[in-house]
C-alpha cells in the first residue's frame, strides 16, 4: 500500500510541476513571441550623430523607441521579441543611423529610406 501512495504522490507531483510548466512557458510566450514583430518605420530620414571611440550603443531594431535611433525598451513592453542591436564604435565619427530600420548595413543608413516601398509606408507601420 504503501509503495502506491507513494507513487500516487509522485504522479500528483509531476502533475503539479507539468502545470507549473505549463504557466511559466505561456508566460514567456507572452513577452517572448517565437514569430518576432516586423520592425515599424520610426522615422523616413537617417539621424546623424556623432559616435565616440569605445563607446557601446544600442540600436533601435522594432522602430518603436521614442529615444530614436537608440532602443529605450519599447521592444520588450511592446512584446515584439526583436531585441537591439549592440555594437561598439570603433572611433569617434559622424554617423548616419538608420530610422526606417530596412537598411541593408544595421544601424548605419544605406539610403534605403529613399526607395519607393519606404517612403509610400505611414511612419509607425511596417513595412
Amino acid at each position: 500500500m504503501r509503495s502506491v501512495g507513494t507513487s500516487l504522490h509522485a504522479v500528483v507531483m509531476r502533475g503539479v510541476w507539468l502545470c507549473q510548466r505549463r504557466e511559466i512557458s505561456s508566460w514567456l510566450a507572452r513577452w517572448f513571441p517565437k514569430d518576432p514583430a516586423k520592425p515599424v518605420v520610426a522615422q523616413k530620414t537617417p539621424i546623424r550623430l556623432e559616435l565616440v571611440a569605445g563607446k557601446t550603443y544600442r540600436w533601435c531594431v522594432c522602430g518603436r523607441s521614442k529615444n530614436q535611433p537608440f532602443c529605450d525598451g519599447s521592444h520588450f513592453f511592446q512584446r515584439t521579441g526583436l531585441s537591439p542591436l549592440k555594437f561598439k564604435a570603433e572611433e569617434t565619427r559622424t554617423v548616419a543611423l538608420c530610422t526606417c530600420k530596412a537598411t541593408r548595413r544595421p544601424p548605419y543608413c544605406d539610403g534605403t529610406h529613399k526607395s519607393e516601398q519606404v517612403q509610400k509606408a505611414e511612419v509607425g507601420s511596417p513595412l
